[in-house]
């Protein structure tokens, strides 16, 4: 195994999942990748709050740089590359394990309720049917 690669999404869930792909990696001496995805958010639905998509994007993408400096202080993998995306993060996870040719990928489980799975669908169950990589789901 060369290179490890955590899908974190911003909350204090992603805590667990970053620190057991840390140990992955620290373990077989891989490369790690903290990755960070921003959902698009429908442009019409910004304007009625008075928000451009621009300056949504340009918050988000502030939040998620803070999240991952905090993150690798936190979690003790200053050596991690961090990656910050935009799209559906399930795509998105897969297609940046395949260009960073991640042996593994490790995301966290948020244990949503089983009707909020069923109609939202849940990330980890896609990148693990999507992916053609090693997935480990932390809960």
């Amino acid at each position: 195994m060369t290179s490890v690669l955590a899908a974190v999404d911003g909350t204090e869930g992603a805590i667990k999942p970053a620190i057991f792909a840390r140990d992955l990696a620290r373990n077989f001496g891989a490369r790690l990748t903290l990755l960070h995805v921003i959902e698009p958010y429908p442009g019409a639905s910004l304007g009625q709050f008075g928000v451009s998509s621009s300056d949504f994007y340009v918050r988000q993408m502030a939040k998620a740089r803070e999240f991952l400096r905090e993150l690798v202080i936190e979690v003790d993998v200053a050596h991690a590359d961090q990656v910050i995306e935009m799209g559906v993060p399930s795509e998105v996870i897969c297609h940046e394990a395949e260009e960073r040719q991640a042996d593994h990928i490790v995301l966290g489980a948020h244990g949503h309720g089983r009707m909020a799975r069923i109609l939202m669908g849940s990330v980890a169950a896609r990148v693990t049917s999507l992916c053609n990589r090693s997935v480990t789901v932390v809960r």
